[in-house]
């Protein structure tokens, strides 16, 4: 328990040159995970905006050729997730 208090009270430091490679590592995960967060966005909106017009009667053919921009959008989620 001691070192866990020590541990969060440890001032911050610059970093070491050692610690370069996992900061361009960690920031390069950062891009990643907020472009999968992008995409899952994207995905959700589209999602939302075919569900209102399903709800308001629109030909449920129609509301599926959209759907196709789904198809592109799950392609881009899945690559980054394998980059992770």
């Amino acid at each position: 328990m001691q070192r866990a208090m020590s541990d969060s009270a440890t001032p911050l430091r610059a970093i070491d040159p050692l610690d370069v490679d996992l900061l361009e590592s960690l920031e390069a995960r950062d891009k990643r995970l907020y472009a999968i967060v992008g995409a899952a966005t994207r995905y959700r909106a589209i999602l939302a905006e075919q569900v209102q017009l399903l709800r308001i009667g629109n030909d449920p053919d129609v509301v599926r050729a959209t759907l196709t921009r789904w198809q592109s959008i799950m392609r881009d989620i899945k690559k980054l997730a394998a980059e992770i």
